[in-house]
């Protein structure tokens, strides 16, 4: 388990969220010769090492990994360990890529903020369509694509707004203003979207929240929990994690509440030197540990509460309201239930009955002039009146 900084962990009252460490990505095995790649002398094939990873995406068995040492993407292959080449970004991108964004299909956008553009790439890299805008994108610093109104999101760092574009590159509209209130951006930084809306954060003013697809704020996250939030993910629950460059460190929020910090600054095993991007993909999040040049991939883990039962044995009967003693199952009806409420009622019948023959057993002995009460318990109905002072049933 990745370690955990207990100062600044919390709890929440359903569950708890917690990240697993599962393997490190630091390169693979290519086939083509490259200036960062070494050949194996039992195989003879090239391994290639990952210079300086700045954004990731994945999609089921494919890791996708912008690197911008050697200013390639590569497409990483869980299974068999090999990585290949899928777009020379030389010539291309005009300054180093801030964020990536890979559709199911394997097409992907790169955004480039030194040209104004985002671009769409088909799964081999052939250009498709570039997103831009002269008057509205002026700096595009991320990307996201919304699956339920099938629209490209674009966070412009500039204006400090979301740009909202059709798939064919018209923009329709735009979410948020510049500004420190709810609603408003101040140096956003990350995008993503998830079930419940456009997840932002930003350097200043509201670090992490939560617009809805009509661009109306939906939610603000705490902001003492994070203080500059480098990239964001969002699982299908609406989990959010949000990598902090302050500290290296993962921050783990559970509907807008924060749940934990995990993780740190360090070279081993869930340690990190800047978390540069994180990407949620079917049970795993995938973070950029771009100085030390590699993609950590983390199981994420929720785990149930435990549910408090009562045991019959434990109930300390003499303190305990006379509800407590007797706990009904639950969602049972019809004659199981009326029968234990019968036996219930028959019990403390018993024990009455039992408190007025004592009664009159120590009338009795008060009494030894009269005649001896006999020694077979009497008949009695509910609700009778014993011929005996002060007992009645």
């Amino acid at each position: 388990m990745l370690s955990k900084d207990p100062a600044s962990s919390a709890t929440h009252a359903s569950v708890q969220q917690s990240l697993y460490g599962w393997r490190e990505i630091e390169g693979g095995v290519e086939s083509a010769w490259t200036d960062n790649s070494a050949l194996s002398a039992i195989t003879g094939q090239r391994y290639v090492r990952f210079v300086r990873p700045v954004q990731v995406a994945a999609r089921g068995n494919f890791v996708f990994v912008v690197d911008a040492g050697p200013e390639l993407l590569y497409r990483y292959d869980l299974s068999r360990n090999e990585l290949k080449v899928v777009l020379n970004l030389k010539g291309v991108m005009a300054g180093e890529v801030t964020d990536l964004y890979v559709y199911p299909d394997h097409s992907f956008l790169l955004v480039d903020p030194d040209s104004a553009r985002v671009l769409h790439f088909s799964r081999n890299g052939r250009l498709i369509r570039i997103f831009q805008d002269g008057l509205n994108l002026i700096r595009p610093v991320a990307v996201t694509y919304d699956e339920e109104m099938g629209r490209v999101l674009i966070a412009d760092g500039s204006s400090d707004d979301v740009l909202v574009f059709s798939t064919t590159g018209q923009l329709q509209g735009v979410i948020g203003t510049r500004g420190v209130q709810e609603g408003q951006f101040l140096n956003i930084t990350a995008m993503t979207s998830g079930a419940d809306g456009i997840y932002v954060t930003a350097r200043l003013g509201h670090r992490l929240q939560v617009m809805g697809r009509d661009g109306s704020h939906v939610k603000s996250f705490q902001s003492d929990a994070v203080v500059f939030p480098l990239a964001v993910a969002v699982d299908r629950s609406g989990n959010t994690f949000v990598s902090d460059y302050l500290d290296n460190s993962i921050k783990v929020f559970q509907d807008g509440l924060f749940l934990e910090s995990i993780a740190g600054s360090g070279f081993s095993p869930g340690r990190f030197k800047r978390i540069s991007d994180l990407w949620y993909d079917e049970g795993f999040l995938y973070a950029v540990d771009s100085l030390n040049g590699r993609i950590q991939v983390l199981r994420v883990e929720v785990i149930e509460p435990e549910i408090e039962t009562f045991v019959e044995d434990e109930i300390d009967l003499e303190t305990a309201p006379p509800a407590a003693a007797e706990v009904l199952p639950l969602g049972e009806p019809g004659e199981e239930l009326e029968l234990e409420t019968a036996q219930n009622e028959l019990e403390e019948l018993q024990e009455e009955l039992e408190a007025a023959r004592l009664e009159l057993d120590a009338e009795a002995d008060r009494q030894p002039a009269e005649a001896p009460l006999t020694s077979e318990p009497l008949p009695v109905e509910p609700g009778q009146v014993i011929d005996s002072p002060g007992s009645e049933i």
